[in-house]
């Protein structure tokens, strides 16, 4: 068989009796972690933070510097409601960095003006 007939043997393929499976060839995959991690991305977004006790600003940057210094993660509850009335979902991790107004906690800047309380993680 010439490079000719060969060709035009696999463009027939294509234009007539190949069948693309769409979505059906891309599930495989989604592994069963990515799933998982999305059903918890999902729900924890879903999540109404609980109200925790107001906090001076003097007591959260002291909590704040002290787990910078250490490397140690954080939970901030800011003073900020959704649509709903709900306080946004908590936000923890490392304190990444600090400026005059604001603090940085896993690559998310938040006011000092805006935080409700910190919780050292243990």
């Amino acid at each position: 068989m010439n490079d000719e007939a060969f060709s035009k043997m696999i463009n027939n393929y294509f234009d007539n009796d190949y069948r693309e499976r769409g979505k059906i060839k891309w599930n495989g995959y989604f592994l069963s972690d990515h799933t998982s991690a999305l059903k918890r991305e999902a729900q924890a977004q879903n999540t109404i933070p609980v109200k925790l006790p107001s906090m001076s600003l003097t007591a959260c940057q002291t909590i704040l510097r002290h787990a910078s210094a250490n490397y140690e993660f954080v939970t901030v509850q800011q003073n900020i409601s959704d649509a709903d009335g709900n306080l946004i979902p908590n936000l923890t991790g490392l304190v990444d960095g600090f400026s005059d107004l604001g603090v940085y906690v896993q690559d998310t800047y938040i006011k000092f003006e805006n935080i409700r309380a910190v919780v050292k993680e243990e």
